[in-house]
């Protein structure tokens, strides 16, 4: 008998089913594990823009204005306002001096982050522990005191919740507190 060697047509029609099968909830999930990797981006976004400011208050950073010009300011930080600035942006800021620890209308804007414009799909979907939906994150130099407005009594730390806009139960949070510990779970 000669020893032929090959595959049946029945061994390769099961190989082009698996593969097909594969590669079928492959394209139907790829929409929703694109929208998980935005969600996971956002989120270490806004994380590294938190310490950002942080780590511009711990260095004493001066802040230049739109003139060229240093101005002395009390430190940096973050605000998150759902209600003025939508669920979609928030403020990179350097609290004017002497400062007063959020932030307000007098504070530089280092840089507005709008993440719509890049990272469709997802949204600040809340903020817990606090009493408003407008929180800054205030880290003030030389001191270096870290200071959350709105916080709730007794609470010392801020949850900012980010998620797909379209499932809003998956999520993906950044958790600051007061004494300047920042890290997403």
């Amino acid at each position: 008998m000669i020893n032929q060697k090959g595959f049946t047509i029945v061994e390769v029609l099961v190989v082009v089913m698996v593969i097909s099968l594969v590669l079928m909830v492959t394209i139907v999930n790829f929409p929703f594990a694109k929208l998980q990797l935005t969600l996971s981006r956002v989120t270490y976004k806004f994380e590294q823009d938190v310490r950002r400011a942080q780590n511009m208050a711990l260095s004493s950073f001066q802040y230049k204005d739109e003139n060229g010009v240093f101005q002395e300011v009390a430190g940096y930080g973050v605000y998150v306002n759902l209600a003025i600035l939508g669920n979609k942006k928030y403020i990179i800021y350097a609290d004017t001096f002497p400062g007063n620890k959020q932030y307000d209308a007098f504070d530089y804007v280092v840089e507005t982050v709008d993440f719509s414009l890049s990272e469709l799909g997802i949204i600040i979907k809340q903020i817990d522990n606090v009493v408003s939906n407008a929180v800054s994150v205030n880290f003030e130099s030389p001191v270096f005191d870290t200071f959350i407005s709105q916080l709730h009594q007794n609470q010392n730390t801020a949850k900012f919740i980010f998620a797909i806009e379209t499932k809003p139960e998956k999520t993906k949070s950044v958790w600051v507190n007061t004494s300047s510990l920042v890290e997403v779970k």
